[in-house]
């Protein structure tokens, strides 16, 4: 018999075998890992969803089980180095959430195993190199499989990447231009976000990597030639008026993530769309205010160390706020304003990363549904989107801590 029908056959057993969790996180004993325990422990079992906890120690896991306050909660030891204890995590489990950076050094084995054990996959990386390392090596396999290995599910890039697609579907026919403008982000960046910054300044530097940095479709590496309109990452390099949103705006810190992975849901949905995105200046006047008002808590927390985070009032009195406008051939134009509760790098984005994790690990998500019929992919190496739709939509206004308010606006021909 071909190896290919055993392939299959292994491959079959790990899908319906039944899994012990729901979602496992992998990093728990992290800063932003056990705000998302925290979040999944308030929410997972209205959910009647069943959640376990794994990282390196157990000494630190067992420490924050004694935080949490939950007796049955389980730990799971694993490293990023050990293939099998990897691998032995992920088949516990309907969806493995990741938080463990630098991605570029910890995550690629950690989605291999996802991936060979037919198990479902999120994170919150920023770290554009490794999601197209990601995309290259498993987007065809997760695809057969019809599990989604899914990146960017926190600050970056959840709330453009659902601004613009339902920007985009609330068009009778596909947008042919997409902007975002982030109007607020009052927060303080996590020391996880700079060490990954740091780390793909590295990779820049190489000379095999300087073409593929300026190419504004890295992620979409598939992409046919009549959907490629934009020409640069970003257009937006200076300050000045923009007529899209009459306001005058800057160069927005995360178009390089941004960008790259809206454009990868562009594609992935077939449309044919500029996007970019720009910071209002009012935005830094109202960031200002938001230090300045919490002065105590920002001394000494503008550099965290990896796996460190700033303390409870800025976590919880931070918010975002976000603006997208997208428009098609016929004149229909749609704007989206986003809103967020919480630092966008820590509360706000463990919140956004376990309502992921749950959407995923619904049992009835795609269950007999064609992608016809779908609003979004049923597997491969995807965006928030283009994994969950609207579905998660839902969950994350359902949360409290979201909103997405939709403003059509259709021109009618005389």
């Amino acid at each position: 018999m071909h190896l290919s029908f055993w392939f299959k056959l292994i491959d079959w057993y790990f899908i319906m075998s039944p899994r012990e969790y729901d979602i496992v996180i992998y990093g728990a004993t992290g800063f932003t890992g056990y705000l998302t325990a925290e979040y999944l422990a308030n929410n997972a079992a209205k959910k009647g969803m069943r959640f376990a906890i794994a990282g390196r120690s157990e000494k630190k896991l067992q420490e924050v089980k004694e935080r949490l306050g939950l007796e049955d909660l389980s730990l799971i030891v694993a490293d990023s180095s050990d293939e099998d204890s990897l691998q032995n995590m992920t088949r516990q489990c309907t969806v493995l959430v990741s938080t463990v950076g630098p991605y570029m050094k910890y995550g690629k084995e950690v989605v291999a195993a996802c991936v060979e054990t037919s198990t479902n996959y999120c994170d919150i990386t920023g770290e554009f190199p490794f999601i197209y390392e990601s995309i290259l090596e498993h987007h065809e396999a997760a695809k057969s499989k019809d599990i989604k290995i899914v990146h960017s599910c926190g600050y970056d890039c959840i709330p453009v990447d659902m601004g613009a697609f339902l920007a985009s579907t609330s068009l009778s026919t596909p947008p042919s231009r997409i902007r975002a403008l982030c109007t607020a982000a009052c927060g303080l960046p996590s020391g996880g976000t700079l060490d990954s910054g740091a780390g793909m300044a590295e990779w820049s530097k190489k000379i095999e990597n300087k073409v593929l940095k300026r190419d504004p479709y890295m992620l979409a590496p598939d992409i046919s030639d009549h959907q490629r309109v934009d020409k640069f990452v970003s257009s937006k390099r200076s300050v000045g008026y923009d007529s899209t949103f009459g306001t005058v705006t800057i160069p927005y810190f995360m178009a390089g993530i941004d960008n790259r992975l809206v454009r990868r849901s562009i594609a992935l949905r077939g449309h044919s769309a500029s996007y970019d995105e720009a910071m209002s200046a009012g935005s830094i006047a109202r960031i200002a205010g938001f230090l300045a008002l919490h002065a105590p808590s920002v001394v000494g927390n503008l550099r965290p160390k990896a796996g460190d985070g700033p303390p409870e009032a800025i976590r919880k009195n931070g918010y975002f706020t976000l603006e997208t406008k997208a428009e098609n051939e016929n004149g229909e134009k749609c704007t989206v304003y986003v809103r967020g509760q919480g630092d966008p790098g820590y509360q706000a984005t463990s919140a956004m990363l376990a309502e992921t994790a749950m959407c995923l690990a619904e049992k009835n998500l795609d269950e007999g549904a064609s992608e016809e019929d779908l609003d979004h992919l049923k597997g491969g190496v995807l965006t928030p989107s283009t994994a969950l739709g609207k579905e998660l939509v839902n969950r994350l206004e359902d949360s409290g801590l979201f909103s997405f308010e939709v403003k059509a606006q259709v021109k009618y021909s005389t």
